[in-house]
């Protein structure tokens, strides 16, 4: 009798542990919720709360629901965690295209993180196998902590820059009316990019100098909904052409990722240039440079991602000013 009696009690305390569980990740939500639109709060979707204190808790509570006595190992908690986001990146990516990026970028810090908090767990329970309950009680009160200490320490600030470069067959008086004036373009033009074909970032539709020389902007489209300007700061006919980038609404943020905007507290993309190199036989290279800062706990894991977009990005509108100049010079 006892031993039918006591799997029916385990069965019960297991329902009041997730049912615990699944209270603290509605309160935690809701407080981020609640804070996402005050001064105090903006800073926690980038903040080190989000990046790595949460998803370290996530792991802690996977492991201790896993193996409540502790005899399951960390590793096994670590193959869940990938599952689960990878099912959360594919729901995102199939009914949230807007957080898809964000997502992306969160799962390697997310997967490291909550692999250590399991870890955490998994050797306070080899360590104190008696009182590994209430040591781990401990980890219920962390996120919240983090919630309040987050927002008072400021994350640094790093500037980086990504730069491509392609050998065109024309001269640059032959190239420099595409750097002024691109028209018409269409999906088939360019080549396959993380950033557009993976990401679903929309591709550059036209982008057209209005003026000439220094004060002149550059309009640029992608899409049928983004739009973004570029003024410009230096003005070297078939030699160099640089710029500013003004974001004079949020549709680069509202149609890409609404959590990273072009020209928020976290990633301000600020300036952009063209460089033409003549070479040997006619030929000419063409280097496209941005520079763009970051502001975040994991800034140099950010430049990573940056040369992954920003690059594939360069790399696809090079290619299409080098399919249309070789085309008009042929």
């Amino acid at each position: 009798m006892s031993e039918t009696v006591r799997p029916k009690r385990a069965w019960i305390w297991v329902g009041v542990r997730l049912l615990l569980v699944f209270a603290k990740l509605v309160l935690l939500a809701g407080l981020f919720y609640a804070l996402g639109g005050t001064d105090a709060g903006a800073g926690l979707a980038g903040g080190f709360t989000a990046l790595f204190g949460l998803p370290f808790c996530l792991g802690a509570i996977i492991q201790f629901a896993i193996s409540p006595d502790g005899k399951a190992k960390a590793s096994r908690t670590g193959v869940i965690v990938g599952f689960l986001l990878l099912a959360v990146m594919v729901i995102v990516g199939v009914f949230f295209l807007e957080g898809l990026i964000c997502m992306v970028f969160l799962a390697v810090p997310w997967w490291i993180s909550a692999w250590l908090g399991a870890l955490v767990v998994s050797g306070l329970h080899a360590r104190f196998r008696q009182r590994a309950v209430l040591h781990s009680a401990g980890l219920i009160v962390l996120p919240f902590a983090m919630l309040l200490l987050g927002p008072l320490a400021a994350n640094p600030t790093h500037h980086f820059e990504v730069r491509r470069s392609v050998v065109i067959a024309a001269a640059p008086d032959q190239i420099w009316p595409h750097l002024l004036a691109l028209e018409n373009l269409s999906d088939d033009e360019g080549v396959w990019t993380i950033a557009q074909n993976v990401l679903r970032i929309p591709r550059p539709r036209s982008a057209l100098v209005v003026g000439e020389g220094v004060g002149a902007v550059r309009l640029a489209r992608w899409g049928e909904h983004i739009g973004f300007e570029e003024h410009v700061t230096g003005w070297s006919q078939n030699d160099h052409l640089a710029w500013r980038f003004v974001f004079p609404d949020d549709s680069v943020a509202r149609y890409t990722d609404a959590h990273i905007g072009p020209d928020s507290e976290f990633l301000g993309i600020e300036t952009g240039s063209y460089t033409l190199t003549p070479l040997a036989n006619g030929r000419t290279r063409l280097t496209l440079t941005t520079r763009y800062r970051a502001t975040s706990p994991a800034n140099h894991y950010s430049a990573v991602w940056g040369e992954i977009i920003l690059g594939g990005i360069q790399r696809n509108i090079l290619t299409v000013i080098s399919d249309r100049s070789e085309a008009m010079a042929g």
